[in-house]
């Protein structure tokens, strides 16, 4: 205590001269309009310049994420034929064969407004007739499949989800086509379950799901999910298998709707021969 006083004496004038200038400022900005200005002015700009340097610093991390969304979904897009190209527009991303014939055109959308809670779940696009959109359209998000084109008005559509126990898809399981289908048991929204496949088939843990070029509402290997859980059917014949979705249904806000251009050419040649169709 005694060393403490001390030094406040050797420094006292220090201290005061310090307390002094604090003493004048304030007033000196307080109570002239003109040093008030530039006070604030300077303030206003240096937290402005500090503002703008944390968005900078955020933005920046979050733009690499964002930039590695978009390279994952390319590459996805660029795989998704072997047999195809991959070409750009403003805002369209199209598949051409070797003869540059259009096959499958991908139009970007918004979502707004999803249901994942019933037993028959939709949700809506921005996107409409006018812009091309039709009924069978499929829809898929960056991460994988979300569901088919219901029903459309001149600016909006309504996507059948495929959290939905009406939405039926043939898979393949780690490249190999399985002549079962994707359906959802009105559970969990993570989950779908595929059906109707053979119990000798080797399906494991962590294989992946996607669709296979008989589902003419996407393309081959567009990503559905990887195995969560198998086990046999009561029946003994068949799997029963759980697949988690790629894409959080919960969360779907970008999507894209595909176009296929041979579509009405394949339901017009079909119709009379299948019952179902995907």
């Amino acid at each position: 205590m005694q060393n403490l006083l001390q030094f406040l004496r050797r420094n006292f004038h220090l201290f005061l001269f310090g307390v002094l200038q604090i003493v004048s400022l304030t007033a000196l900005f307080r109570y002239n309009s003109y040093h008030q200005s530039i006070y604030f002015n300077t303030a206003s700009e240096i937290n402005g310049e500090m503002l703008e340097w944390r968005n900078g610093v955020l933005g920046y991390f979050n733009l690499k994420a964002q930039n590695e969304a978009l390279r994952k979904e390319n590459i996805k897009l660029r795989t998704a034929g072997t047999e195809n190209f991959l070409f750009f527009s403003s805002d369209t991303f199209l598949f051409k064969n070797r003869e540059g014939v259009v096959m499958f055109s991908y139009f970007p959308a918004k979502v707004v407004n999803n249901s994942i809670h019933r037993n028959k779940n939709y949700f809506t696009v921005n996107r409409g007739s006018e812009e091309g959109i039709a009924k069978g359209m499929g829809v898929m998000a960056p991460t994988g499949v979300a569901g088919v084109i219901v029903e459309t008005t001149k600016h909006f559509s309504v996507a059948m989800s495929i959290l939905n126990n009406d939405f039926k898809l043939t898979p393949q399981i780690n490249n190999t086509v399985h002549y079962g289908s994707v359906t959802w048991n009105g559970k969990d929204p993570r989950f779908v379950q595929i059906n109707k496949i053979n119990n000798y088939y080797n399906i494991l843990e962590g294989q992946e799901v996607s669709t296979t070029s008989f589902a003419k509402y996407f393309p081959k290997n567009i990503p559905i999910g990887r195995v969560k859980n198998v086990s046999k059917a009561k029946d003994g014949k068949y799997l029963n298998i759980d697949v988690e979705l790629s894409t959080d249904m919960t969360q779907l806000s970008t999507v894209y709707i595909i176009k296929n251009t041979f579509q009405h050419e394949l339901d017009s040649l079909e119709k009379p021969y299948y019952n179902e169709s995907e």
